[in-house]
């Protein structure tokens, strides 16, 4: 595998990526996404109390280490074979996130968490994206979710000015999300292993924070937003990001190991502050998880409330620099 951070490691989204394996060593890929599976007995503790509590038996811990390995399968093999596969596996999770978006900001107008037109409009915005981002037209998914924020918030008319402000940010942050992803893979030319970089770096950081936050304990990070978030889950979970990152280093991309520690802490970082975003949404609304999709664990978005961000935060970086014979970052 090149060196992301030689020059010949990117080019220009032009057209969508022909079928075929998108790895060169889809066992290393594999592994390195299989690995985030570890998440499913870490991260729910982090957004749930109850898990946080230790109330959640074996059978609940079985099934979300189930869910999370058949997520990181699914994931593996879209990563390998590339279009149309990654691009429809986003185009859904994007519509089910949008739904579960819109059924939490149901709660604040109708007492409950029901999406409908809004949640319509939402998947409509948010599947438009994709779909001029998955045909390389970048500027016209950016168009859609310029003029598709306001008007999501203008056709849900919920009861408060207030919600229909979170429902038009729904579509930045799902539409987003969703074209960052389909840009990352495309515009590289390992692409695929970038994705696979942040799923990594992200699981990793949710097993530190959880890991170090239930031993040591201590002052909380943001009581008002999670109250079962600790500023030593915090730091653990940075540490456990830079471990991440080296350890992906080690196993594809040596020569770039002070890099991939480097990208590692920021991302770490930035998907923690993703992590009380969505606390912050779902507190706004009260709302424990996102919704029920993903057996074990809650909605979508809880799942990737710190996958979002670094998506967004990396193609933006990307973008800044032309993504041509540019640095991976």
């Amino acid at each position: 595998m090149p060196n992301w951070s030689s020059p010949n490691a990117c080019g220009r989204i032009s057209t969508p990526t022909p079928c075929g394996p998108r790895f060169r060593n889809i066992t290393g890929g594999t592994a390195v996404l299989a690995l985030s599976a570890d998440r499913a007995a870490a991260e729910p503790t982090i957004a749930s109390p109850a898990a946080a509590d230790g109330t959640g038996g074996p059978r609940e811990v079985l099934v979300r280490t189930l869910s999370a390995a058949g997520l990181s399968g699914l994931l593996a093999g879209c990563l390998y074979f590339g279009w149309p596969y990654f691009h429809l596996l986003i185009l859904g999770a994007a519509g089910l996130m949008a739904w579960e978006w819109a059924g939490l900001c149901g709660r604040g107008s109708a007492g409950r968490g029901s999406a409908g037109g809004a949640g319509l409009a939402l998947m409509a915005v948010c599947a438009a994206v994709v779909a001029l981002a998955s045909f390389a037209m970048p500027g016209e998914a950016s168009l859609v979710l310029i003029l598709g924020a306001p008007a999501v918030a203008l056709l849900a008319r919920p009861g408060r000015a207030s919600d229909a402000v979170w429902l038009g940010a729904g579509a930045l942050y799902v539409g987003g999300g969703a074209w960052a992803a389909v840009a990352l893979f495309d515009l590289f030319r390992d692409g695929a292993w970038a994705v696979a970089w942040i799923f990594w770096v992200v699981a990793l950081t949710d097993i530190g924070a959880f890991l170090a936050g239930r031993a040591l304990g201590g002052a909380k990070l943001a009581p008002r937003l999670s109250p079962n978030k600790t500023w030593s889950g915090f730091f653990g979970g940075l540490a456990f990001g830079a471990l991440a990152g080296l350890l992906f280093a080690l196993a594809v991309d040596r020569p770039a190991a002070g890099f991939h520690i480097a990208a590692a802490l920021v991302a770490s970082l930035v998907a923690q502050g993703g992590d009380l975003f969505e606390s912050l949404l779902k507190r706004r609304f009260g709302a424990k998880d996102s919704g029920k999709s993903i057996p074990g664990h809650g909605g979508l978005l809880d799942r990737v409330d710190g996958v979002v961000p670094v998506l967004i935060l990396v193609a933006a970086l990307a973008s800044l620099r032309g993504g041509v014979e540019t640095p991976w970052l």
